[in-house]
């Protein structure tokens, strides 16, 4: 019986505590991966030009090279979001590496984002982003 007691009086002092705000700063919101839909749609220009030859028009790729939607952005999952644009960067396209700019990596980045369902937002993405990439969202074919 006593056990209850001090058990129930333990929990309404840590609810006291964390509702009264005994100098204690709330849990900060996890931040969220944002990207622009300018920049997006810079990044497919910039796809249109520079990519799509190798990668296909809709990203759907070729024998050999990867599409870049689905299986790809799922394997790029759990690793911060600047990982994509420094690789792109650093090694693409594979007849020309490295011959991207930064801003373009960041831009196609996005677009990449936008094509597998990552919806866009008011925070531009930047190429050092160190939010981790969550699995894409569930892409819902339309209905016939």
């Amino acid at each position: 019986m006593r056990k209850r007691i001090i058990g129930a009086g333990v929990v309404a002092g840590l609810v006291a505590v964390l509702a009264g705000g005994a100098g204690l700063a709330a849990p900060k919101a996890p931040p969220h991966l944002s990207y622009t839909a300018d920049q997006a749609a810079a990044g497919a220009q910039v796809y249109a030009v520079r990519c799509a030859m190798c990668h296909g028009r809709r990203m759907e790729g070729t024998l050999e090279t990867p599409a870049l939607t689905g299986k790809f952005v799922a394997n790029w999952a759990g690793r911060p979001v600047g990982d994509l644009p420094a690789y792109l960067a650093r090694a693409m396209p594979q007849f020309a590496p490295g011959s991207l700019t930064g801003d373009e990596a960041v831009r196609l980045t996005a677009f990449i984002l936008q094509a597998n369902g990552y919806a866009a937002g008011a925070r531009p993405l930047g190429a050092a982003e160190r939010i981790n990439l969550p699995l894409p969202p569930p892409i819902v074919a339309p209905r016939q």
